[in-house]
């Protein structure tokens, strides 16, 4: 629930300046503004950039027979790294607002350590520790936004998602030799949150530059920690399942993408008897 909070507040933080920015330009200041004549947010549109994103991983170890003694009560670990990111959706325009949908897909390089711990002793006395890297996801959602102002569109964004985290091979601790226990890859599904803004380059008609903020969520998961026969101590009773690991990760990425709509018709322009 905290981190949900925190992601709240991001996505607020970040489209919160476009609203601002329309509040001001609200005031009455001259004669009453003409509505324009076209919709251009409404049409197809493609999607490319990069960005950074940060992992957290919570988790905890238990034995995998009864009485299911814990081994690691649970802690976090943490990974980050860059990422490519590609899009496509489509939007329909309302007046001020926006609606849409949208598929994109991340290639990414976010990993850290991924340990725990093994307290009395469940094989040796030492934890272990090894890579975690989640390597791509994809995401379907949909938007709803507000054009702020002319060419200027705010949004938030919601769907579902689904992520690869590569295996794990474990290392002890102390010693950093190799221990013949791994943690399979995984493909995890979830859920995620976001915000942000569309800006176009009137320069380049169609061109726009977007930045976004997403919070993803993937719920607890139970995997095998597999032994392969030469962990010291042997592989317990459970054969060649080692112990059960709980997890919950959870993903924050930052992107900036140039975005291309197919039909962009302009901002529109007000009649010239509006203008004076």
């Amino acid at each position: 629930m905290k981190k949900l909070l925190l992601a709240l507040s991001a996505v607020a933080a970040f489209s919160a300046p476009a609203f601002a920015a329309d509040m001001a330009a609200k005031a009455p200041m001259g004669p009453a503004p003409v509505a324009y004549p076209t919709t251009p947010w409404t049409g197809f549109w493609i999607s490319g950039g990069f960005g950074y994103g940060l992992a957290d991983i919570e988790h905890s170890v238990r034995s995998p027979v009864a009485p299911f003694t814990d081994f690691d009560i649970g802690h976090d670990n943490g990974a980050r790294g860059w990422l490519g990111k590609v899009g496509i959706g489509w939007d329909y325009q309302m007046s001020s607002w926006v609606i849409g949908a949208f598929a994109d897909a991340q290639f990414a390089d976010i990993k850290g350590n991924n340990s725990f711990d093994c307290p009395g002793g469940c094989i040796g006395p030492f934890g272990f520790v090894g890579r975690f890297k989640n390597d791509w996801s994809w995401a379907v959602g949909g938007r709803l936004g507000y054009v702020a102002l002319p060419g200027l569109l705010t949004y938030v964004n919601g769907g579902w998602t689904e992520a690869n985290f590569t295996a794990t091979n474990f290392r002890d601790a102390a010693t950093g030799l190799t221990t013949g226990l791994s943690l399979p890859s995984q493909r995890r599904d979830g859920w995620f949150i976001g915000g942000g803004t569309e800006y176009a380059f009137n320069f380049l008609p169609g061109l726009f530059l977007k930045s976004e903020y997403r919070f993803a969520d993937f719920d607890n998961h139970d995997s095998n920690l597999i032994c392969d026969g030469t962990v010291l101590g042997g592989c317990g009773a459970a054969g060649d399942i080692h112990s059960i690991d709980r997890s919950r990760v959870f993903v924050q990425t930052i992107t900036t993408e140039l975005v291309y709509r197919f039909n962009w018709s302009g901002v529109g322009k007000a009649p010239v008897s509006a203008r004076y």
